[in-house]
């Protein structure tokens, strides 16, 4: 094996692994919390359920201003400096705090003045308190993955799920309520930040002779930007939610909420991708390489594959997938399942693109894309939802990934030049199509059979398309151990 290729070898299965060690972490997790959401919707009923998903977005978007986009600063900044990593975070946690006291003043008024009633209150604070505190445990993960520790990154995701999942589970067998479960979230929450600290070894970094508190002024005009764009994304991401609830009310939100979740969860499985990648793609910035294009297009090829069939399943199988989650009073969302799943792989591009942006320290366009994005959704979604419905709220969120997606895509070009697009697309768009033949033709399948022999028609015809490359089957023989093999 000549050096280069080996080089290059070590650090796609490097890549690979980190990525591995992500996805499966966020497979089972999101499965974890899929879950949890389903049995939450199952006792609490459609207003109940309504309840705590629009809790969720209320005070989502005031946490956004504790966080100011400081995870995503802290992986970048100590990938490419890692020995100032203790200095970082400890200024970093000076800013917040003081970032804390604020937001939680206003968010406590605000949500007093919007009229929520009791239960939708209460809901609230205690899910609010959780998301600052996961604020907190985010910083510690950040650092992790900035040294591609994703080995104990995945083990506390799972943790703080599966523990949520186990109480929580509790808590409404034994007849608790929406705020009782919310706050069981807030001490799950509490607890992974203890363990999380505790794995964290936080050593002296070199002096500085930047003041503490210049030093926390500095990170906050650094990552200040970073949170406008995660504040637009959140608000074109959740707004539909919200709205639904004022506009409509609890029932239509918690139905609304049963296939956003579905997308939701999935998006940010295959976001496991871009965490793993994203590292990668600092480190590379700060070593001036060219291989941008290269990471570029290998990613989209793997996100078209998984996302492309996803889709697809999503749109024949919506309504029976979230009767069989659900329960049969949420089939009545099928439709609006079937309009998110049209945009289900643009928005797993955008949020690679988005990324590689970020990493390339573009987060001025980003945030001009994102700003752009959230005012074109809220428009959408007072036209649309008074006279659409919920279908109304669904197509605003797909119709706005493609607006994001086409103005990305041209960003992306000034950096990678040729994205490759085109070739990447007609493999799984042919493959996904002979599993649609058969979902199709065999619609009286028991829900279960149609999805495994649909990924089985998938799997084969991408074989067929000879899809896998030697350099594929070379990175992962390698992490296999199978070195030796192929070198033979």
């Amino acid at each position: 094996m000549t050096a280069p290729l080996k080089e290059n070898t070590d650090k796609a299965e490097k890549l690979v692994k980190n990525s591995i060690w992500l996805f499966t972490a966020e497979g089972f997790s999101k499965i974890i919390a899929l879950m949890t959401q389903i049995f939450a919707a199952r006792f609490l009923g459609g207003e109940g359920y309504g309840i705590f998903s629009v809790a969720f977005a209320l005070t989502g978007a005031f946490i956004v201003f504790i966080d100011t986009g400081l995870g995503t600063f802290i992986t970048r900044e100590v990938s490419r400096h890692p020995e100032t990593f203790a200095t970082c975070l400890r200024n970093v946690f000076r800013l917040k705090w003081k970032l804390s006291l604020g937001t939680s003043f206003v968010l406590g008024a605000g949500l007093a003045m919007a009229s929520l009633g009791q239960e939708s209150f209460f809901s609230a604070i205690a899910i609010g308190l959780a998301l600052m505190i996961n604020g907190y445990t985010e910083m510690y993960l950040a650092v992790f993955r900035a040294f591609e520790r994703m080995r104990i990154v995945s083990i506390l995701m799972v943790s703080h799920r599966v523990l949520f999942f186990i109480l929580g589970l509790a808590v409404l067998i034994w007849g608790g309520d929406v705020v009782l479960f919310s706050s069981t979230f807030l001490l799950v929450s509490l607890i992974l930040l203890i363990v999380t600290r505790q794995q964290a070894n936080l050593k002296q970094s070199p002096p500085t002779t930047m003041p503490k508190d210049q030093q926390a002024i500095e990170i906050f005009k650094e990552s200040l930007p970073i949170c406008g764009l995660i504040l637009f994304t959140y608000i074109y991401f959740r707004s539909d939610a919200v709205l639904v609830f004022f506009l409509l009310g609890k029932l239509e939100a918690g139905l609304y909420s049963s296939a956003f979740k579905l997308i939701e969860t999935l998006s940010l499985l295959i976001a496991s991708i871009r965490l793993g990648v994203f590292p990668v793609l600092s480190k590379t910035f700060k070593e001036g390489s060219d291989h941008y294009q290269k990471i570029w297009q290998e990613t989209t090829r793997y996100l078209f594959l998984i996302s492309i069939p996803v889709s697809v399943g999503m749109i024949l199988l919506a309504s029976r997938i979230l009767g069989l989650l659900y329960g049969t009073a949420f089939e009545a969302a099928g439709p609006v399942l079937q309009v998110m799943a049209l945009g289900f792989p643009l928005l797993c591009l955008n949020d690679l693109a988005s990324y590689l942006l970020l990493s390339q320290d573009k987060t001025r366009s980003v945030l001009r894309i994102t700003g752009g994005a959230a005012l074109f959704n809220l428009v959408l979604n007072f036209f649309l939802i008074p006279k659409w419905g919920l279908i109304g709220a669904a197509w605003a969120i797909t119709l706005t990934q493609g607006w994001v997606f086409s103005a990305y895509y041209l960003k992306v070009r000034e950096i990678c030049g040729q994205t490759g697009i085109p070739n990447l697309l007609w493999r799984p768009v042919l493959a996904s199509l002979g599993m649609a033949m058969l979902l199709i033709g065999w619609d009286s399948l028991p829900l279960i059979l149609a999805i495994l022999l649909g990924g089985t028609v998938y799997v084969s015809a991408l074989l067929a398309f000879r899809t896998f490359n030697d350099f594929d089957r070379l990175v992962f023989s390698r992490i296999f151990n199978r070195d030796s093999q192929i070198e033979r």
